[in-house]
């Protein structure tokens, strides 16, 4: 029997070759009438109507699979992971432990339990000891076995004694004793665990320390504090979204929209703090990182449903299956193998997060006006926070609209799979969606921001930022770009951070950077990068005055600001042997002391060591200070591109990459 084409491995541009070879000798005159196309829904509606388009759409059947969850499977892993365990490779037995969980089926709970409690042995050894609390605690919610619950009090007893907490280690040494009541243990053995307990009990509680323990913690009970206990996943915590005063969202015909200071910026300032509108893991990272917040897990929660992803938290867990999950759930495995970019995963997850009325009322007034002041007043989950970002509808090509819309039909089928409209669709409302996929797929292309992790390789004193997935920033999406960014970005799972790298005077756009660097890129090539990518031609300063690489920057040059009172902008360049302090400005004609510049080059020195020090011992806050003053210093009185300046930068922005997400690979 044949293959279906859905089930082979990019399976969306075979079946894209293929259609386009079943058009004939109509396919490109039939393809050039999306011209005439005024809208979103004509194009998905004349594209739809194409006899030759209709005939393949047998090659697009998509259904829901659910192969990842087999007991089978999970017993061998099992056995494995146990193999693992005796020979005391903790980590391994710990993984595999972990891939049993995920692929055990939802209903199977004492063999969950199971596998929970045998990854928590793995972790105490490996001495993660609030990992294992977890895992203790999930294992006692299934149906773990009455006769070994004993064991599970017992380590969970060992856990908070290794975390100091003797309070709790009293409490779980008392549910110990109780245990094994329904334990199979001899009553030799059975004697002597309750002795040791006992002993350990009563040394416990002559402790001063339990006691001043126990109050503060009945404290906390009484003020119903939410900090997280002991037993709960780590999960990142909450933070309040934040646009700095500073921040001016403005708009021009030149420039659209794009954000300026509203007054003098300094260097290292915080300006952005932004949730993503939307943001999808790339497949590589599904059994690593929490499928909804993005944060790096070692006690993964799995999906009820599916093994195809994991989380950091019932909490997350719960968030994605309410939000989106619902629909994507077995979904993944076709979406993945289809080919489709992580671009297209976005728009299907826009959707997914909202119910099909919420857009089908949203439709007539998608399309009104909306000034710069009411875009930005909108909640943060409107949906025309992100539809009214630029997407160049009146640039595109015919040929790139085709391509867009079959992707939104395929989009469509993968929601109508998943039950998003219900058990009866209406040709209606799958049309309209339809149309609000093509849409989110054009400005998605423009708006995309990649989310970052930061590899640091310790033993090869190496680092390197990851790309880990994709999302969309709502308010950051308005900043423009320049080759020479005024600001960095990291991640704190998939929060965005925005700071400043250098001083941005009022008035001044606040640019950050869509990929091309002047450090590193020729202008030509980032000229014709962004063209291709983001369709504009930059107009920064280093393209403007086309600016060196790092490598050919002038090292035998130093440009200092002309100081004339006339608010002369022209650059002096002097050469470190110069022996006068008094140099004339040939723009202006005025006099410049360049000695205060000469004396700074001396200081920034000793204190780049004193930076780089901190940020070799891991200091990063400090470091950080340093390399910030070390930059407004510098600007004060000499005016980049020169390579202290840029080197200085690289650093301030290691700092900022370190606060956010880190992984250690030594």
């Amino acid at each position: 029997m044949k293959m279906p084409l859905s089930q082979k491995k990019g399976f969306f541009a075979e079946y894209y070759l293929k259609l386009r070879e079943a058009g004939g000798a109509s396919c490109e005159a039939d393809i050039a009438k999306l011209s005439a196309c005024g809208t979103d829904d004509e194009r998905v509606a004349y594209v739809d109507q194409l006899p030759w388009v209709r005939d393949g759409d047998a090659d697009l059947q998509v259904q829901r699979e659910f192969n990842g969850k087999n007991a089978t499977v999970a017993a061998e892993l099992k056995e494995r992971a146990t193999t693992a365990f005796k020979q005391k490779k903790w980590l391994e037995a710990m993984l595999l432990y972990s891939r049993c969980y995920v692929t055990l089926p939802h209903d199977k709970l004492a063999e969950r339990s199971i596998a929970l409690a045998n990854r928590s042995a793995t972790l105490y050894h490996m001495q993660k000891h609030s990992e294992c609390l977890v895992d203790i605690r999930r294992a006692l919610e299934l149906e773990y076995p009455k006769e070994l619950v004993y064991k599970l009090y017992e380590r969970q007893a060992r856990c908070y004694m290794a975390l100091k907490d003797y309070p709790r280690t009293i409490n779980a040494l008392k549910k110990c004793i109780t245990a094994t009541d329904d334990s199979t243990l001899p009553a030799d053995r059975r004697s002597k665990l309750h002795l040791d307990a006992m002993t350990m009990i009563k040394m416990l509680e002559n402790d001063p320390r339990t006691a001043k323990q126990a109050a503060k913690q009945q404290k906390l009970k009484e003020a119903k504090s939410s900090t997280p206990t002991l037993e709960q996943a780590q999960t990142l915590p909450y933070e309040k979204e934040f646009v700095s005063d500073l921040v001016r969202i403005d708009q021009n015909p030149q420039e659209g929209r794009f954000a300026r200071a509203a007054s003098d910026v300094q260097v290292g300032q915080e300006l952005l703090v932004e949730h993503p509108y939307v943001a999808v893991l790339l497949e590589k990272y599904a059994q690593t990182h929490c499928e909804f917040c993005f944060m790096r897990t070692v006690v993964p929660v799995s999906c009820p449903g599916c093994s195809d992803v994991i989380y950091c938290s019932e909490q997350c867990q719960q968030k994605a299956a309410a939000k989106y999950h619902k629909f994507e759930c077995g979904l993944l495995p076709v979406i993945w193998r289809s080919g489709a970019s992580i671009n297209n995963h976005m728009a299907l997850r826009i959707i997914a997060s909202k119910p099909l009325d919420y857009f089908m009322q949203l439709r007539a007034s998608l399309d009104e006006e909306l000034s710069l002041e009411q875009l930005l007043s909108l909640p943060k989950d409107d949906f025309r926070r992100v539809a009214h970002l630029e997407r160049h509808q009146k640039e595109r090509p015919p040929s790139n609209f085709f391509q867009y819309v079959l992707m939104a039909r395929f989009l469509t089928r993968c929601l109508q799979a998943a039950g998003y409209f219900g058990s009866e669709p209406k040709s209606e409302q799958v049309s309209a969606i339809g149309g609000l996929l093509l849409r989110c797929l054009q400005f998605i292309q423009f708006n995309t921001h990649e989310v970052a992790e930061l590899h640091k390789y310790a033993a090869e004193g190496r680092e390197k930022s990851i790309f880990i997935g994709g999302a969309i920033y709502p308010t950051l999406a308005l900043f423009n770009h320049s080759c020479d960014p005024g600001v960095v970005r990291y991640f704190r799972g998939n929060t965005i951070h925005i700071n400043t790298v250098r001083p941005v005077e009022a008035g001044l756009p606040i640019n950050e950077n869509y990929g091309p660097i002047y450090t590193q890129d020729k202008r030509e090539d980032r000229q014709a990068r962004l063209k291709e990518l983001y369709w504009f031609e930059c107009n920064c300063d280093a393209c403007l005055e086309n600016w060196p690489l790092f490598d050919d920057l002038p090292r035998d040059i130093i440009r200092f600001r002309c100081e004339a009172p006339n608010n002369c902008t022209a650059v002096i360049e002097v050469p470190p042997s110069c022996n006068d302090f008094m140099i004339k400005c040939v723009t202006c004609g005025e006099l410049t002391n360049i000695l205060k510049g000469l004396k700074v080059m001396q200081d920034t020195e000793m204190m780049t060591r004193t930076a780089k020090r901190l940020y070799d011992t891991g200091d990063y806050a400090k470091a950080l200070n340093k390399f910030v003053d070390l930059l407004r210093i510098m600007y004060e009185v000499l005016a980049p591109p020169f390579p202290d300046f840029c080197e200085c930068q690289q650093h301030l922005k290691d700092c900022f990459l370190n606060l956010g997400n880190v992984y250690n690979l030594n």
